[in-house]
């Protein structure tokens, strides 16, 4: 007769495997490397730097670029050589970030798009995000709710070697949004749904070696699935315009010096672009002028300060540092941003 936890164990087998016919090698095959200290949790984030702080996100930067009360949810599970990020956000947010190269991060949006760029170009949809060119950034209007799968590079090139007898594709390693048939798309955005309500129903499933090993497994498989099917249909990916070249360094300028307010003839010297064709590139980009994406530097910058600053700091000090010499007017547009006043960041997180 089988115990309680051999039957919870075949249960989570059946609901996770979506490969049927797909048996993962031994162990001595698998060669996972571990993880550690947890492997599942979600953080309820209300403030944009409890995103920026958390361990998936310490390679990122979160920008709000519109007004409103941030309300956002970050699940992460972690497998053995896998780990799964589901994370929804209600803001308009610019998103940088810059995974180790190790890493292969595969993402697909779970909810409605709505007005999103990846990598400076409009997101196409039913697409998979390919994150796995060095640094990459996303642009979301109002809401998003995406998944992705973050593979060991090695791991993922073993899996394709045994599962396709191929070596994996340069392709699959340039950041960039990859049109895919929905037919293959969509069955696989309803089995990672499933896992992350599964999982949050039974965390303590993953205490069990064998469940997370058939679902790294399978994780993996569903990944060379996709990326067979991006190599399919390949179209090359045109490079960027002299445009987003042109943003995209002012971004990272401004990620560095924004406190020193740098005029717009600078920024066109940065970007080597005329000042109108600068605001026609952000504008498109960030629906937002070159001076409104500075000020929203300034601003996201003064509220990282008071997140994490003490009881001793006065916010005049911090809006002076950002650039803002009238305190009156700063705690005035900072309210309207973040939907509380600076003093009220910096009481809140000393309590």
């Amino acid at each position: 007769m089988s115990t309680l936890m051999d039957d919870v164990l075949r249960s989570a087998l059946d609901c996770f495997s979506g490969t049927e016919n797909y048996q993962p090698p031994e162990d001595d095959d698998m060669h996972f490397p571990q993880t550690s200290e947890f492997r599942y949790r979600t953080i309820q984030a209300t403030d944009i730097e409890q995103l920026s702080t958390s361990e998936v996100g310490r390679h990122r930067r979160y920008l709000q670029v519109q007004p409103g009360l941030l309300k956002g949810q970050l699940t992460e599970i972690k497998l053995d050589g896998v780990i799964l990020v589901r994370e929804q956000l209600n803001a308009s947010l610019h998103i940088e970030a810059g995974p180790p190269a190790h890493f292969v991060p595969l993402g697909t949006l779970l909810g409605p798009q709505n007005n999103m760029r990846f990598c400076g170009r409009e997101f196409q949809e039913n697409a998979l995000l390919q994150a796995t060119g060095g640094e990459w950034d996303l642009y979301c209007h109002e809401n998003i709710d995406y998944a992705a799968c973050i593979i060991d590079k090695s791991v993922l090139a073993r899996f394709t070697k045994q599962l396709t007898a191929h070596d994996t594709d340069p392709e699959w390693f340039v950041s960039r949004s990859k049109p895919i048939n929905p037919a293959v798309l969509n069955p696989h955005k309803q089995w990672m749904s499933q896992i992350f309500r599964k999982v949050k129903q039974s965390p303590e499933l993953l205490d069990n070696t064998k469940v997370r090993r058939r679902l790294s497994a399978d994780v993996i498989h569903q990944a060379v699935t996709l990326l067979m099917s991006t190599s399919k249909n390949y179209q090359p990916l045109s490079p960027p315009t002299r445009r987003q070249k042109g943003v995209r360094r002012v971004v990272e300028y401004l990620t560095a010096y924004a406190r020193e307010l740098p005029s717009i003839p600078e920024l066109c010297s940065v970007a080597q672009l005329s000042e109108r064709s600068l605001e026609y590139g952000f504008r498109e980009q960030f629906g937002v002028t070159p001076v409104r994406y500075l000020n929203l530097v300034r601003l996201n910058g003064a509220h990282r300060d008071l997140y994490h600053g003490h009881a001793a700091m006065k916010v005049a000090d911090v809006a002076m540092h950002w650039g803002f010499f009238e305190l009156g007017r700063f705690s005035g547009v900072y309210a309207r941003l973040f939907n509380e006043l600076p003093s009220q960041t910096l009481r809140r997180v000393n309590h």
